[in-house]
């Protein structure tokens, strides 16, 4: 059963609960994702994987370093072979909807490297499942467990105060989660501005897992607010999956006049996107959203 947590709850309180929380998503979804190797699980499991890096970093300040450390190196691992399939399963599909789009001869040019990404994605499967049975997943719980329900409370030189009340230390959480995203806004309006508008969306990324993290203080329109920081990080995920495409594209040096078409479908559709993404940061601005989060605490 979901523990729930108040403005009031004390943090130590807050911090074991909201992580054993995390940990019990992450292994469940690390089952299925074992089970059925289903690009929707594993996309799943890396997300489940993320909040719960996130939940670390967010509550660091509450446990001895060693312990924490230890469990974002494990965690980071599993995070990373999760990335790397991911992305060959993005390039799949994208390959595969942009041939049937372009039609001959792209179709014929595009099989070789759609099949090139659909042999790395066996190598990267069999990367995966090693990384997740390296431990069993009992004892690996049970680590876990053991660091998360075993914060600091008395000892000197902690950087957070165990008895503040989880409400006073979210605002500060989520105010320096919403001063890195602000911080970027500016320089990813830039259509050229691919580096900031990469790193607006990891730092939204960021921002939104910790805020889901301490959802049950937001009351019930949370779920809006939420969404709305989900289309920003879904539509500069999209915009940077493109510019990783393209990439690719003019690595392999497709034959004729296949490689300018297929760079030039994928310009003309990251222009759509960024010009829905500036549109959105002029109708719902993220720092209206971090307002809205603030107030509700």
């Amino acid at each position: 059963m979901k523990s729930r947590v108040e403005g009031a709850t004390p943090l130590w309180i807050a911090c074991r609960l909201l992580l054993s929380e995390r940990g019990n998503d992450f292994f469940t979804h690390r089952d299925k994702a074992l089970a059925t190797a289903d690009p929707e699980d594993i996309h799943d499991l890396r997300v489940a994987s993320r909040r719960l890096r996130e939940g670390l970093a967010l509550f660091a300040p509450c446990y001895p370093p060693a312990g924490i450390a230890r469990l974002g190196k494990n965690f980071r691992r599993v995070t990373r072979a999760l990335g790397a399939i991911r992305n060959t399963d993005e390039a799949l599909l994208f390959f595969n909807s942009l041939a049937e789009a372009l039609g001959e001869p792209c179709r014929a040019e595009l099989a070789q490297l759609r099949g090139s990404f659909g042999d790395e994605r066996e190598k990267e499967l069999k990367r995966l499942r090693a990384i997740l049975r390296e431990n069993a997943p009992r004892s690996l719980r049970r680590g876990y467990l053991r660091v998360v329900s075993a914060p600091t409370l008395f000892a000197s030189g902690s950087s957070a105060d165990p008895f503040l009340p989880l409400s006073l230390f979210a605002r500060d959480a989520l105010d320096a989660g919403l001063a890195a995203v602000l911080e970027l806004v500016s320089p990813a309006r830039r259509a050229g501005e691919i580096g900031a508008q990469h790193r607006l969306r990891i730092a939204i990324k960021h921002f939104r897992y910790r805020a889901e993290i301490l959802a049950d203080l937001f009351g019930a329109g949370f779920p809006e607010l939420r969404d709305r920081l989900k289309g920003f990080q879904d539509i500069l995920g999209r915009m940077h999956d493109l510019d990783v495409f393209a990439g690719i594209v003019r690595d392999v040096k497709l034959a004729g006049g296949t490689g300018e078409t297929v760079l030039n479908a994928i310009a003309t559709r990251r222009e759509g996107l960024f010009a829905e993404f500036t549109g959105m940061l002029d109708t719902i601005p993220p720092e209206k959203i971090g307002e809205q989060l603030r107030s509700a605490l």
